[in-house]
């Protein structure tokens, strides 16, 4: 997203520091970009469609030495993403979240496999299986804490009341990469409260231009007749220059009790030339839900934006 204008913000922080004011500004940004989704199971739909989102983001520094910044996502004229964070120093940040953007607790790790533009499951079908979230992670009202301790990076995430249910969500993520260059380790816990307990645990390392992860996702289900998700996820992305990267992975997804795995592959790149950006590639669904007798997926993804 580029920037397009900024207008003057005069904020007053009296719900996070008392009596402490601060003068900051508020940008706001978008693109002019045009999609396309090409599916061979929806051909009666049109694949072409226009970018509508508009961001702010405003922020500023406390007296007493904090920070505090918010964001707002205006998106098909809904803000439907917006989250106000204070930033404590070295003691971490502290976040609340309004609607869908808290980026706390296991939304650190619900895909840690690097990709050219978009993930393997995207596109071919509206439910991700196999991720660490897919039973809840309501972030609706959701508070987050994140800080860095000897080398290691700790997120957690906490929604009294994420609605649905009305049981308190709890999710935790660590990220050590003091192990040896280019090397991160990650895992979390994700509690929903009522349906699940979910965990994940992978690997990423970069070497030069190339990034390659691991990752395997439990989803357990505390109902007997819930069907369990245990996925591995993987891929690798190169940066051909600075300006060209190309991506391929694969996610399967075994489903407790069911016929055949479900699979989630595809390759991806992404090019910039000057003010224009493209990404794109293709992606397959297969077996989905574990289903042996589901139709294969075939997902072709373009995006063109344009900066100015």
């Amino acid at each position: 997203m580029n920037k397009l204008t900024k207008v003057g913000l005069t904020a007053l922080a009296t719900t996070l520091v008392s009596s402490a004011s601060f003068a900051g500004e508020l940008s706001v940004s978008g693109s002019a970009a045009l999609s396309y989704t090409g599916l061979n199971t929806n051909s009666n739909t049109n694949p072409w469609a226009m970018g509508d989102s508009v961001k702010f983001n405003g922020g500023g520094d406390l007296d007493n030495g904090m920070t505090v910044s918010v964001y707002y996502e205006l998106d098909g004229g809904t803000y439907d993403d917006y989250n106000l964070k204070l930033g404590m120093g070295d003691t971490g940040t502290l976040s609340f979240s309004g609607a869908s953007s808290s980026g706390s607790g296991v939304d650190k790790l619900k895909d840690i496999v690097p990709n050219a533009y978009s993930a393997v499951y995207e596109a071919t079908d509206a439910v991700d299986s196999g991720l660490i979230d897919i039973t809840g992670n309501n972030q609706a009202g959701q508070w987050g804490y994140d800080v860095s301790i000897a080398g290691a990076d700790l997120s957690a995430s906490y929604n009294p009341e994420p609605g649905d249910h009305n049981t308190a969500e709890t999710g935790y993520a660590i990220v050590y990469g003091g192990l040896m260059d280019g090397l991160e380790l990650s895992a979390g816990y994700f509690d929903d409260g009522e349906q699940a307990e979910n965990e994940t645990f992978g690997l990423k390392y970069t070497m030069g231009s190339i990034t390659a992860g691991y990752q395997i996702t439990n989803v357990d289900y505390e109902a007997q007749a819930s069907t369990d998700q245990d996925a591995t996820h993987y891929g690798v992305s190169i940066a051909v220059n600075e300006d060209f990267s190309i991506s391929a992975g694969r996610q399967e997804i075994e489903f407790d009790g069911a016929a055949d795995d479900e699979v989630n592959s595809g390759f991806m790149a992404s090019y910039t030339m000057g003010s224009i950006s493209i990404g794109g590639g293709f992606n397959t669904m297969e077996s989905k839900g574990g289903s042996a007798t589901a139709k294969d997926v075939e997902a072709s993804i373009l995006n063109i934006a344009f900066s100015f």
